[in-house]
């Protein structure tokens, strides 16, 4: 190495160190710049993108539901960037779907209001005698929480294991260490449940419960405990199972509260009790993580955008978006559950050995329908979801679906996926996504269930980790700390540093555009688009085919 190169590459160290050192630039600015310098070199991303989703600022206004002098004050202000509608740069400046989101969101957050709150203890005081006395408890003091530093401490040591397993290479990538595994079992829910209760066994067969090692059951927040509660009154309620009587009265309680609308206004609930005191890393089980869904996009509304990944998606394959115990019924009389109820959960009582198989598992389970209906289509969540799916996976999946049914069944299972696929696309804000070849679906992109720039969720794979969660929720502000617990090791320090970026959302977001930019990603519908009826159908029409045309 010559003397010149040397000295080049110790100016630019000292240079950033200098900056860094003189607070001229915020050290995390400066470590974040540094790094997407490094990510653009690496992949030689270095032009610079116009935003995919730029539209005029009328337009902006009309979507998002805010008046057109709001976007040009904040255009004016700066708050929100200004791009050249074309080369002569003569029509009015455009705006960024996303970003003018950001910023309505951020100015319109909801306050937790007195009413809800009084609303929520009023619910608690008629269910009390059907929980545990800790439950409620910890559900009452989560309305004025104190900080958990060994809760956070915690946390950090967990998933720093599970970065720490993800800096191996190729086939050498994992999840996690077998430190890290008993680790994440040795949590202790933060609100333990009576195994031995009605509530107990109902969210057990649910599979609503996390575990310890120790054997105590329970959830790691009180969001979490809420969702059970919902999960009880709507699924629960369903089953032929002895303790389902529970999970009726919740639901009773909950509608003689708030009437027709309790289970939103539980989702409303969820939300608020998060916001107080946000839970660095919670254990999520398979059905948690779909119930979970609304509460996940609700909090992803301050920063506008959200990104979800998904090998099965419910957006294309039935079984995913209905769950398999409410798709069998509506297989098995030819209606559209979706029309004919709004209660989008419901199955009849033949149907719950198949609810209680599939309770477990990822595909069919029976909370699917939150994800979708309850979360990704509620037009009430004003943010941009781009979802991305595998569509080598769900060709297979949907053929091997389609063989196994017979004539009759068949052709309303293909019905069926037009209808979701066609709802999806007239739906605003919504971006589905194709990644077409299975090796351009990465393995961080397997993992990131969803990713927002307050939260991220990891979806774990490995057999002995899937034993104690499906997935895991992480607060990404948790994510310094876990570069911090390298202590002194500089060198595990910057190692760490490159490996947790793949978790924050600006790279989860950057990659997205990168593959829109190099084609890896084919765009099914943007989120600027607005598509009548009849457009949304012929496009469903259309990629249904797709997976139906014999591989070439």
């Amino acid at each position: 190495m010559s003397f010149d190169e040397v000295s080049i590459t110790s100016a630019l160290e000292q240079l950033a160190l200098a900056l860094g050192k003189a607070d001229a630039v915020p050290r995390s600015e400066l470590i974040r710049a540094l790094e997407r310098a490094a990510e653009r070199l690496r992949t030689g991303g270095m032009t610079v993108e116009r935003p995919h989703d730029l539209i005029t600022q009328s337009e902006a206004a009309r979507l998002v539901g805010v008046s057109r002098q709001a976007v040009h004050q904040w255009v004016q202000k700066g708050m929100v960037p200004a791009h050249r509608a074309g080369a002569s740069g003569r029509n009015s400046p455009m705006v960024s779907l996303s970003e003018v989101l950001v910023t309505a969101n951020r100015t319109t957050e909801a306050p937790f209001s007195r009413t809800l709150r009084q609303q929520f203890l009023q619910f608690l005081s008629l269910v009390g005698g059907l929980l545990d006395d800790r439950i409620v408890d910890g559900l009452t003091r989560q309305l004025d929480p104190g900080p958990s530093t060994r809760r956070r401490e915690e946390a950090s040591r967990v998933l720093r294991e599970f970065v720490m397993a993800a800096m191996g290479t190729s086939s050498m990538q994992q999840e996690f260490t077998p430190a890290g595994v008993q680790m994440l079992a040795d949590m202790r829910p933060r609100l333990p449940l009576d195994p031995d209760s009605s509530f107990g066994r109902l969210c057990e067969v649910l599979g609503l419960l996390v575990h310890s090692s120790r054997g105590e059951g329970g959830f790691d927040s009180a969001a979490i405990a809420l969702m059970a509660l919902l999960g009880a009154a709507t699924v629960g309620a369903s089953l032929d199972h002895p303790d389902a009587p529970t999970g009726r009265r919740l639901a009773e309680a909950a509608e003689e509260v708030w009437g027709e609308e309790w289970v939103g206004r539980m989702l409303d609930i969820a939300f608020h009790v998060e916001e107080l005191a946000p839970t660095p890393l919670s254990r999520y089980t398979a059905s948690l993580s779909y119930l979970g869904v609304n509460r996940f996009l609700r909090q992803a509304q301050s920063s506008g955008v959200s990104v979800s990944y998904a090998r099965s998606p419910g957006l294309m394959l039935p079984e995913c978006f209905y769950g398999e115990p409410v798709l069998a019924d509506v297989l098995q009389d030819g209606t559209s559950h979706r029309r004919a109820s709004e209660r989008m959960w419901r199955f009849s009582p033949g149907m719950s050995p198949i609810a209680v198989r599939a309770m477990q598992n990822s595909e069919g389970n029976p909370f699917r329908p939150f994800t979708f209906d309850r979360a990704i289509l509620d037009t009430s969540i004003h943010g941009v979801r781009r979802y991305c799916f595998s569509m080598q996976d769900t060709r297979v999946a949907f053929r091997k679906h389609v063989d196994e049914l017979s004539g009759t069944q068949r052709s309303g299972y293909i019905e069926l996926a037009v209808e979701t696929l066609t709802q999806t696309l007239s739906c605003p804000l919504i971006e589905l996504v194709a990644i077409e070849r299975l090796p351009d679906f990465d393995w961080w992109k397997d993992h990131i269930i969803r990713s927002s720039s307050r939260e991220i969720m990891l979806g774990l794979r490995n057999a002995r980790a899937r034993k104690v969660a499906h997935a895991l929720l992480v607060q990404t502000t948790l994510l310094p700390d876990v570069v911090e617990a390298a202590d002194n090791d500089s060198s595990l320090r910057d190692r760490l540093r490159i490996y947790v970026k793949n978790l924050e959302f600006g790279i989860v977001d950057d990659r997205y555009h990168d593959d829109l930019r190099r084609g890896v990603a084919r765009p099914v519908k943007t989120a600027t688009e607005s598509l009548d009826e009849s457009e949304a159908r012929s496009r469903a029409e259309h990629e249904i085919e797709q997976l139906l045309a014999p591989p070439a």
